[in-house]
């Protein structure tokens, strides 16, 4: 499947999904709940929940409890943001807790969830897509936003990385030159220089698959945390995901929700 040219349909049925359906004797449709694995991280800062089967798709609340209660909520967006759409029922299960040093309050994570530690080459393409798709999307919203450089007075603050982007462009510039600092994390060396956030996604993807070391997926150890190639490529498709949806709302809230490109289905 080329992940280039991939339509969110073709994605959705490249996911893994846990569900069942069966039907009984008068041909009714029984559906069994889908069951949705997460990991919790957590700290005295707080919580973020990490749904293993939907890399990038997360939850995070001061207390546990109340992160876990989104997780149905997140699901739901991020199947019809892959294309899927369905009225099953959901069941979720913690397969994974651990206490980080993560600023969590600030929406850091540095958990190296069970699902990073492999990387067939089937999970490699499920997630180079996902990231591929997730630039586009992000690029999409990006080119909705009337006024770029109008500030989100609330984001007006500092905070483990330094100045929170407060705009449009300077969001997109932060989550373009991130991918820089997770290439590090991997021993792989970008510049990013083309200034287009789809066309580096596209050639970071090419990098990495070309990198027959990289694609081995060792566990590195470094500055206090722990990487693999596939936490990298989940943390392109999470890192997106938490500035669009801040970017969306705002938006939303300053222009209306008939002028901003809802790429994520964040409005479900």
């Amino acid at each position: 499947m080329d992940a280039h040219n991939n339509h969110p349909s073709q994605l959705a049925e490249f996911i893994l999904i846990n569900y069942i359906a069966k039907k009984n004797v008068k041909g009714m449709k029984i559906t069994v709940a889908e069951l949705i694995r997460v990991a919790v991280e957590e700290n005295h800062k707080g919580t973020m929940v990490h749904l293993l089967d939907m890399p990038g798709a997360f939850t995070r609340a001061e207390k546990p409890d109340d992160a876990i209660a989104k997780v149905i909520y997140e699901a739901r967006m991020y199947e019809r943001w892959i294309g899927k759409t369905h009225d099953k029922e959901y069941e979720f299960e913690i397969t994974q807790r651990e206490t980080t040093n993560a600023q969590l309050d600030d929406g850091d994570t540095e958990i190296l969830v069970s699902r990073d530690k492999d990387l067939d080459l089937n999970y490699f393409q499920q997630l180079k897509m996902l990231a591929l798709k997730s630039a586009k999307d992000f690029q999409k919203l990006y080119d909705s936003i009337p006024d770029k450089e109008c500030d989100d007075i609330s984001k007006a603050r500092t905070t483990f990385y330094g100045k929170v982007p407060s705009n449009a462009k300077e969001i997109l510039f932060h989550v373009d030159k991130v991918n820089a600092y997770y290439l590090s994390r991997i021993n792989m060396d970008f510049t990013g220089d083309k200034n287009d956030l789809v066309a580096n996604r596209i050639h970071i993807l090419e990098l990495i698959e070309s990198n027959k070391e990289v694609m081995k997926n060792p566990i590195i150890f470094i500055d206090n945390e722990y990487w693999t190639t596939a936490k990298v490529l989940r943390r392109f498709v999470w890192h997106d995901r938490i500035h669009a949806r801040a970017l969306y709302r705002f938006a939303v809230r300053k222009w209306g929700l008939d002028h901003i490109c809802d790429a994520f289905n964040f409005s479900i």
